[in-house]
């Protein structure tokens, strides 16, 4: 399809040209936070005059309410940016604050201002960068010190949301812990006891983490048991998912006796590997791997695997009693529905989450203590919960494991 200029002569062609680029040059020309102003402070006069005074200028009438005292300056967001200085006329008794410039719309502003804030906090930007952005926008600068002021109001938020009620519809479950160094966190690394959960209808999410020591049992089963005490019984549980630690193995048996324990085959497909000649790794994988791909039953995963364990038990026999000590619980994500076989066979979801964790957390070394390290692992939580519930179970694939 042509346009309209394609079918004028080409001299008329330059004229328009020309008198376009005029004409984007004058409005680009233009001093827009300049024109506001000065509209601010026309519209500002004239409500003044009507609603306070009464009569103009210089007018002596019986109609007078109040006099002139001059003028006091004011600052207003817009979304021409920052505009400084706008002169509203102030009254001799009593105060004036014209509509243009009144406190809902000043406030609608500001809060709008805030959530950009916040949201910057949230994605990773420390407090001392949020102002470069801001600024960047055309917005008012913003110390740090308001940053860390706006981002502190999410300590109560963070707190309900550890003690929420929990609901009882998940049917996997996925528990690992994630160690973390930061200054807000001590000298040393410290640990994250986080849960993760698939719902019955194939919602995934973060439910809680938690700060812990180590992994040794109690802590895991104080953990645990702080989602049963909220709601999460377990009613429901077709698997849980775990990378095989002990404390953790122990507090599930106590905590969840009912539910099947399948240990993550991608950790222990490593294990397996370390009792392997690098040359042979590649070989002794591929000798695994149908497992992965298709349906199976447990019956011929297990014929697979001892096919395997007979093809590599005299070159590698650490490796193979690596597999069959608890070949028990590397099956058992065959009972479930085959379609979730590829996502719940690993725990590799939960990993996903650590690797956030760590790059958001590493390089913030201005978060002060635990309290603000809690905000942003929970702030860091939130965006991540955002985004799975963008791909649930029943569209999850491995390529989508984000």
């Amino acid at each position: 399809m042509q346009t309209a200029t394609a079918l004028l002569p080409n001299h008329v062609v330059g004229i328009y040209n020309e008198m376009k680029g005029l004409a984007e040059q004058r409005i680009f020309d233009l001093d827009f936070k300049g024109l506001m102003k000065q509209v601010f402070e026309d519209v500002s006069l004239i409500e003044f005059e009507e609603r306070v005074i009464g009569v103009e200028a210089y007018e002596r009438d019986e109609g007078r309410r109040n006099y002139r005292n001059g003028f006091y300056e004011r600052s207003l967001e817009t979304v021409f940016g920052w505009i400084q200085g706008i002169r509203v006329p102030r009254p001799r008794t009593g105060g004036f604050l014209p509509t243009c410039l009144g406190v809902d719309r000043y406030g609608r502003r500001q809060e709008a201002i805030a959530r950009l804030v916040t949201e910057c906090y949230w994605r990773g930007i420390s407090t001392r960068d949020v102002e470069k952005v801001l600024v960047a926008l055309g917005a008012s600068p913003v110390s740090s010190s308001t940053v860390s002021r706006l981002t502190a109001s999410w300590t109560t938020e963070a707190r309900r949301w550890h003690g929420r009620e929990l609901s009882d519809d998940y049917i996997y479950l996925m528990f690992d812990g994630v160690w973390i160094k930061n200054r807000a966190l001590g000298k040393k690394r410290r640990l994250i006891l986080v849960a993760y959960g698939v719902r019955q209808n194939g919602n995934r999410e973060i439910i809680d983490y938690c700060f812990a020591r180590s992994e040794k049992e109690e802590n895991w089963l104080k953990f645990l048991t702080n989602l049963g005490h909220r709601g999460l019984i377990g009613k429901n549980l077709q698997l849980i998912v775990t990378d095989g630690c002990r404390g953790l193995a122990n507090a599930i048996a106590i905590a969840f006796p009912a539910a099947p324990h399948q240990l993550c085959w991608a950790h222990k497909m490593r294990n397996i590997l370390n009792n392997v000649k690098k040359p042979d790794q590649k070989a002794v994988k591929e000798g695994l791997s149908p497992l992965f791909k298709g349906a199976w039953t447990q019956k011929r995963a297990l014929t697979l695997i001892q096919k395997w364990a007979r093809c590599w038990r005299n070159t590698y026999p650490n490796a193979v009693k690596c597999m069959e000590r608890d070949i028990d619980q590397m099956l058992l994500y065959l009972a479930c529905d085959p379609k979730h076989h590829q996502a719940i066979r690993t725990s590799n979801h939960i990993e996903r989450q650590f690797k956030e964790y760590r790059r958001r957390m590493r390089p913030m070394e201005i978060i002060p203590n635990m309290e603000a390290a809690d905000r942003m692992l929970y702030a860091l939580t939130m965006i991540r919960n955002e985004k799975l519930r963008e791909y649930p179970l029943t569209k999850f694939t491995q390529n989508l494991l984000h």
